[in-house]
């Protein structure tokens, strides 16, 4: 399975990085994963959080948060709708499943009438 992941807020913050104090270099991101392989896509319900400076390059975790970074995270979390967690199919799986419907279909018509196939 492939994973990918939705986009769902970025917000680069004007607050000091604990490590290198450069002001509107951290970057905030809110993110969902999807999985796709060639038959499902599934949507996870988990939102994935990240907060990185752009200048340092280091991650910041949350005990490395100040108040202002708290408060300004709690803000952009509020403001984030995350998409459902769901499952939805391919064309390839609704196509497989047409086949092995045909396939029962036919062998049923061979078995039971062989005479609407035109078998004597």
């Amino acid at each position: 399975m492939k994973t990918e992941y939705i986009i769902l807020k970025e917000a680069t913050l004007n607050n000091n990085c604990p490590e290198c104090y450069s002001t509107e270099s951290i970057k905030l991101s809110f993110k969902q994963r999807r999985l796709t392989s060639k038959l499902v896509i599934k949507t996870k319900g988990t939102i994935i959080e990240s907060m990185n400076c752009a200048k340092c390059e280091n991650q910041i975790f949350p005990g490395q948060w100040t108040k202002d970074i708290e408060r300004v995270y709690e803000y952009h979390k509020k403001t984030i709708t995350p998409k459902s967690s769901s499952i939805r199919f391919t064309g390839l799986f609704y196509s497989l499943i047409a086949l092995i419907i045909l396939f029962i279909g036919i062998g049923y018509l061979y078995l039971n009438h062989p005479e609407l196939l035109g078998i004597s």
